[in-house]
């Protein structure tokens, strides 16, 4: 949902201003400073040193009430001394006080660092006094000064404790009276550690860890709550028993001054016209039963509407069709979206617009009839408001608008009920990664490039496509009225024919190969939809993105190309703390790893330059190498983690690979040092993060240099993994102890990531270097083990991420937990056993990537580039449809990419940031297409062990001596 938050151009008026003015108006500051980074801004005395952690303050505003709150709270901090950051600009503070902003985070406008506890004291109840009566939300993970202050506190980290977690990210820790570090629980309630001394008179808060059952709650003295539907920064949703009637009836929450703007109106408010709307819409929604205010927080009451939401009940359809390619029956969605139709001209019929006219806003029935819910955005046109629309549904005009203005008129409406039947008919969410403005490709032309992969075989998705570019028409005045869209679905009942009889080949098989050709190579195919240039579609399954009448045109090759150059376009400088921006969450992890740093970048470079041998990639790989190995020897530095993506092994791997490509002899000794320095022994077992990361190290090292020491040490590491193997009724598993200090600790995964799979892929390898029979035995019971766990149906192979977890759940078709990881090791089980089981789960976990692909995100973690290397993979072993099926992986990543600066860039895993990562970004699906082009071995495996494996094409790779 998109409330018309403003992009990175439009972040407002630098608040750092006012605290400049009152800074030059307070006598005494000459020596403080003011300096922005991203979100805050650091106000403080130049040489002060923060102490390492104590009770902090935070206080609260809205965006409306921030510029006062701001120079209120400055004055009496510069006052005192006291060092303090604030959200850096206007639009900043409606993010961090926005319904989707974390709720434990939500209103920290300004965090203040006071000296000690005597002044933390003092500047409480002067900041307090000095903002009452003015309006901020309440800051959840924290306890007000007194009820309704906006100033709040809680005990935290300062400076803190330097850690690095065994996930490789770094935290700023609390130091426990008994010297170890813990982590700073930042809950959604007031939780500090135990040894920490209330500064206030107070009960005490609850513990960090959520109890493992919900709080009973009642409402009004009358609605019993006793579940959560979820939980936001707005505020909850619940179910409830009305005690009244004896009905189940959802609950909605809404807090004060959270989700508010410049008007004044906040969440409180959009609730309240949540329940105007539900009475305009009566019977076509849920009934309203009742709306109150209870303190400061406003409560929706409504009856519950029976069903499933319009996108679980697509998504249901296509995971029971043998292939989702053909798409659901034409009738069915024929009918829907008839329903569809009618339903959102009886809205308009009753004068108003719906703004967010979503899948997901629209329940189906039991008995198929068609609700709608959440209509908290219904508005009459012309009536001015807040825009609001949800990527993807959206009408472009609507969009681009202002951010407050006058509700648009019924084609909005239209727009999305046009890209709702594209995803009814494709399974594919109508939401990209923008085009920057000078490239910026219309929705149609969008919306064409992946019905240009389905029309073929999706009859729902041919019949639909005149209506879906009819409604979607850039300009609202061409778009079908509802009326027009209902003849056109009258006028298909009957008249569809099925796909293409004369087509001999399995839907996504490929193409048939030419005579003696070995699979490399596919045979010329029609051009296809590319960058709007539409001429006939390819068939669907085909085995890849068309090649064009010039090869210099080739989408794969652009793809490469322009990836390429935004990664040497966007390197940092030599002395940045990291080389390319993370996400988010990466940009707190370890820059040296493999799923979110440099070392990962590596991985592609040197795939690159032994592809292309270009000197501009040569040079950025040794720069890059250059950068790691001056990061590699920081004094003091713990022990490097053992993981191949989140640690340091898959660093080792990456620089030794770089030094033999740059035959740099000094660069290959330092990554060998580095792969001597490996735990072999750790708690967490698993292949990403763990143990068995660094064993597979040390095989890959063996192999290139011959040193017995890295053997010997990869024997150690498996037999370390031996030792810990639980086995069960179930089969065999190496499971995260319950008490190691991480995220992961206690899971039991089946995956290559973190579970079997990946432990018993490095220990299959450990036994063929070794000869050790014990060491194969122990992989064949994870082959097993994974084998008794498959899920087995109409959509091939998948696996559930935890061995506790019921089936159909977790990440089922990716490299991490499911089907790619599981059968990237289930294949060279087999090739190494001969074991047809184990080949037939094999190739039914590749039909299980392929048949998904088109609801899968890019990434090689968990999407399409991951999946696509394991069939390369099926491809070099086994050959058959399995390169075609890759090509259809990348047809599919082609349909994602964004316009930035000219060049085609394929988003990272959230379908809408440009990261360069591999592990969820650019570098892994350029990784992915170089090899898909121009063929060698599968990065970060070593495959050198396997005597006869089919080799698409020769690469610079194969003539590196070992």
């Amino acid at each position: 949902m998109a409330l018309g938050n403003p992009g990175a151009g439009d972040a407002g008026f630098p608040l750092q201003a006012l605290v400049r003015f009152v800074l030059d108006d307070e006598a005494g500051t000459p020596d403080w400073e003011t300096a922005e980074r991203g979100f805050w801004c650091r106000v403080g005395p130049v040489e002060q040193e923060r102490r390492v952690q104590g009770w902090k303050l935070h206080v609260s505003a809205t965006p409306l009430s921030a510029p006062e709150v701001l120079v209120r709270a400055a004055r009496v901090l510069v006052r005192h001394g006291c060092p303090f950051k604030f959200a850096a600009r206007a639009a900043y503070v409606e993010e961090l006080t926005g319904i989707r902003y974390d709720r434990a985070q939500c209103g920290k406008f300004i965090t203040a660092y006071p000296s000690d506890d005597d002044q933390f004291r003092a500047l409480a109840e002067e900041l307090d006094r000095a903002t009452a009566g003015l309006p901020g939300p309440h800051i959840l993970s924290d306890r007000p000064y007194r009820p309704g202050s906006l100033v709040h506190y809680r005990y935290g980290a300062f400076r803190g404790v330097p850690h690095l977690t065994h996930e490789g990210v770094h935290q700023a820790r609390l130091q426990a009276p008994d010297g170890s570090a813990v982590e700073d629980l930042r809950t959604p309630w007031f939780a500090p550690p135990a040894w920490a001394e209330l500064p206030f008179p107070g009960p005490p808060g609850r513990p960090g860890k959520a109890p493992s059952a919900p709080r009973q709650v009642l409402l009004r003295d009358r609605y019993a709550v006793h579940d959560a539907i979820r939980h936001s920064a707005r505020g909850g949703v619940y179910r409830a028993v009305d005690r009244q009637t004896g009905d189940e009836v959802i609950v909605k929450e809404a807090r004060a001054h959270v989700g508010s703007w410049y008007t004044g109106l906040d969440a409180r408010d959009a609730l309240r016209a949540e329940a105007t709307a539900l009475t305009g819409l009566a019977g076509l929604g849920p009934d309203l039963v009742e709306l109150f205010d209870h303190e400061d927080r406003t409560f929706l009451v409504e009856a519950v509407v029976p069903g499933t939401t319009l996108t679980r009940w697509v998504g249901e359809r296509f995971d029971a069709l043998p292939d989702p390619v053909t798409g659901p029956p034409l009738d069915d969605i024929r009918d829907i979206a008839l329903r569809l139709t009618r339903l959102l001209g009886e809205i308009h019929d009753r004068g108003l617009v719906y703004r967010d006219f979503t899948p997901n806003n629209v329940m189906v029935t039991p008995d198929g009839e068609l609700r709608l819910i959440d209509p908290e955005f219904v508005a009459r046109p012309g009536e001015w408001g807040t825009r609001a629309y949800t990527p993807g549904y959206g009408a472009p005009e609507y969009a681009d608008g202002p951010r407050y203005g006058p509700a648009p008129g019924f084609t909005v409406d239209l727009f999305s009920l046009g890209a709702t039947l594209f995803f009814m008919a494709t399974g594919v969410g109508p939401a990209f990664a923008g085009d920057e403005p000078a490239d910026r490709r219309t929705v149609v032309e969008r919306l064409d490039a992946v019905l240009a992969l389905t029309v073929e075989h999706n009859t729902a998705a041919r019949t639909l496509a005149p209506a879906v570019r009819g409604l979607c028409a850039q300009d609202p005045a061409d778009r079908w009225s509802p009326e027009r869209l209902v003849d056109f679905l009258e006028d298909q009942a009957g008249d569809q024919t099925e796909a293409h009889a004369e087509d001999p080949r399995p839907v996504g098989s490929g193409p048939l190969p030419r005579s003696g050709d070995s699979g490399g190579d596919p045979v010329d195919r029609p051009v296809g939809f590319l960058e709007g240039d539409v001429e006939q579609p390819r068939p669907v399954g085909s085995g890849s993105l068309p090649r064009p009448r010039d090869p210099v045109d080739d989408p794969v090759d652009r793809l490469v190309d322009d990836g390429l150059a935004h990664v040497l376009a966007t390197t940092a400088d030599d002395g940045a703390e990291r080389l390319w921006q993370s996400t988010p969450f990466g940009d707190t992890t370890d820059p040296c790893n493999v799923q979110h740093g440099a070392a990962g970048v590596l991985v592609t470079l040197a795939q690159a330059d032994a592809a292309l041998a270009r000197p501009d990639l040569r040079a950025a790989m040794a720069r890059t190498a250059s950068w790691l190995t001056a990061r590699l020897d920081t004094p003091g530095a713990r022990p490097p983690l053992p993981g191949l993506y989140f640690g340091r092994a898959g660093t080792a791997w990456a620089l030794h690979d770089t030094a033999r490509r740059l035959d740099d002899a000094g660069l290959a000794e330092r990554a060998e040092r580095l792969a001597l320095a490996l735990p072999l022994r750790w708690e967490n077992p698993d292949l990403f993060h763990g143990a068995a990361g660094a064993g597979l190290t040390q095989l890959r090292l063996w192999r290139a240099t011959g040193r017995e020491e890295f053997l010997d040490r990869a024997a150690v590491c498996a037999d370390g993994l031996a030792e810990v193997a639980v086995r069960g009724d179930d089969g065999v598993f190496w499971p995260i102890p319950a008490d190691f200090d991480s995220a992961l600790a206690g899971i039991t995964h089946l995956g290559y990531a973190h579970g079997v799979a990946g432990v018993g892929a490095f220990l299959l390898e450990a036994a063929l270097a070794t000869g050790r029979e014990d060491l194969l035995d122990l992989a064949r019971e994870a082959g097993d083990t994974l084998t008794r766990s498959a899920e087995r149906g109409v959509w091939g192979a998948r696996w559930r991420t935890d061995r506790t977890a019921e089936n159909g759940t977790g990440m089922l078709y990716h490299l991490c937990s499911g089907a790619s990881g599981v059968g990237t090791f289930l294949l060279r089980l087999w090739r190494a056993t001969g074991e047809d089981t184990l080949r037939e789960l094999a190739e039914e976990a590749a039909t299980a990537v392929h048949r998904a692909r088109t609801r899968t995100g890019t990434a090689v973690c968990h999407g399409l580039a991951g999946n696509g290397d394991f069939l390369l993979d099926m491809d070099q072993s086994l050959g058959g449809p399995y390169r075609a099926m890759a090509e259809d992986l990348a047809a599919t990543l082609h349909t994602r990419h964004a316009l930035r600066d000219g060049r085609a860039l394929l988003p990272d895993e959230s379908g809408t940031r440009i990261t360069v990562d591999y592990g969820v970004g650019l570098a892994g699906t350029v990784s992915f297409l170089l090899r898909l082009r121009h063929g060698g071995p599968r990065p970060l495996l070593d495959d050198a062990g396997w005597p006869g494996q089919r080799v698409v094409r020769a690469t610079a790779f194969d003539e590196v001596p070992a």
